[in-house]
């Protein structure tokens, strides 16, 4: 049973947002990825598509705008937003507060293409 420890993991960095892994292949999953990510207040994770796979987003904390085809909506803590492959989508932090969520993909092989909005 591998046991996987945040703190041995460097964060990096995704559109401006701190982003930190907790799966992925480099750490031995085979069909899954797992991303937590710190939205601070006005961030966001642009407009953007996951060709072939499909994103599950699991907010933890904060408030934020969340785009997904055409629909708009508010999500905070205890909501999950699923994004289609394909799907146009993003999260916006339009409050004055830090926001938080995972960000679950069912491939290591994450692909994203980023969209002019």
């Amino acid at each position: 049973m591998p046991i996987i420890r945040k703190g041995d993991i460097p964060a990096d960095e995704l559109s401006g947002n701190q982003r930190q892994t907790l799966v992925n292949g480099e750490l031995g999953a085979t069909d899954l990825t797992v991303f937590e990510l710190d939205v601070p207040p006005g961030g966001e994770i642009p407009v953007h598509i996951h060709p072939g796979h499909e994103e599950c987003m699991v907010i933890l904390e904060g408030s934020l705008e969340a785009l997904v085809g055409d629909d708009v909506t508010q999500v905070g803590p205890g909501d999950t937003v699923l994004a289609p492959g394909d799907i146009k989508h993003s999260l916006v932090n339009k409050s004055d507060k830090p926001a938080k969520f995972i960000a679950i993909f069912p491939t290591t092989n994450v692909q994203r293409h980023f969209l002019e909005s």
